[in-house]
């Protein structure tokens, strides 16, 4: 019994830092049309860590480096297209109003009162202009040559997408390391060198975890419960706010772009 109860608040570390692993899944934006599902529930779990100007740092980080990496791949398969004698003109002004929501996510406040609503409609405007050139790409072309396409643009890099994964891995530590701070402060005593090592690299996450384990293991059934009670309510305030929060802004037009482009 000790041991099940043990894996219960393991796994609740393992849900209070799912957050983590739902944002290295959700780097490149959804391809499939905003409008064609009523609750983006990818979009809601993203937003549940999007309660303090870290989270939203973070969220607006891995969309700017999906961007990018659109961009980059949208530029080369122009370039391969006009060697082809293709015409590329409607592919170009979608690669134009990309660009122009890369600078809106680079330009938006971490901080701003509304910066929640503006990540999900860029991030709904950056995906239903990703699904447009993947759309007019496959009118363009055969399967053939869209698969050769495909083969060229495996592994494309650029300074600023390496200074952008930098960025975010830089920010998912800061705040991991003080979702730990607080998780290692309810169960006894806080071990920052611990925590500035695993913020500096020199241990990863999985080796934080299992020290956390083991001061787990050394609590009392009633203090582990405890904490189980105050994790499991805390995760179910942050789905319950980022559900009511896609909700309001579903009444006011969710996906229906930022920044007033068509």
């Amino acid at each position: 019994m000790k041991k099940i109860t043990n894996l219960l608040l393991a796994l609740m570390l393992m849900t209070s830092l799912l957050s983590f692993a739902l944002a290295a899944q959700a780097e490149e934006p959804t391809q499939n049309n905003a409008d064609d599902e009523p609750v983006d529930t990818e979009t809601e779990q993203q937003i549940q860590v999007m309660n303090n100007p870290i989270g939203v740092r973070i969220r607006l980080l891995q969309l700017e480096k999906a961007l990018i990496i659109n961009i980059l791949k949208g530029n080369m398969t122009v370039q391969i297209l006009k060697g082809l004698e293709v015409d590329t003109t409607e592919l170009e002004d979608i690669l134009e109003n990309l660009t122009s929501v890369l600078e809106e996510v680079q330009a938006a406040d971490p901080e701003a009162n509304d910066s929640v609503a503006v990540f999900v409609s860029l991030k709904n405007e950056s995906r239903n202009l990703t699904k447009q050139f993947r759309d007019a790409v496959h009118l363009l072309l055969d399967e053939e040559t869209i698969a050769m396409i495909k083969e060229k643009l495996k592994g494309i890099d650029s300074e600023e997408l390496q200074q952008c994964a930098m960025r975010v891995r830089h920010w998912i530590r800061q705040f991991n390391r003080n979702q730990f701070y607080r998780l290692f402060g309810l169960v006894g005593t806080v071990n920052t060198s611990l925590l500035e090592d695993y913020f500096n690299g020199t241990m990863n996450l999985t080796q934080v975890r299992f020290q956390f384990n083991k001061m787990v293991n050394q609590m009392t059934k009633e203090k582990r419960n405890e904490i189980f009670s105050i994790i499991k309510e805390e995760n179910i305030q942050n789905r319950i706010q980022a559900h009511e929060a896609m909700q309001h802004m579903g009444d006011h037009g969710k996906g229906k772009g930022h920044g007033g482009r068509p």
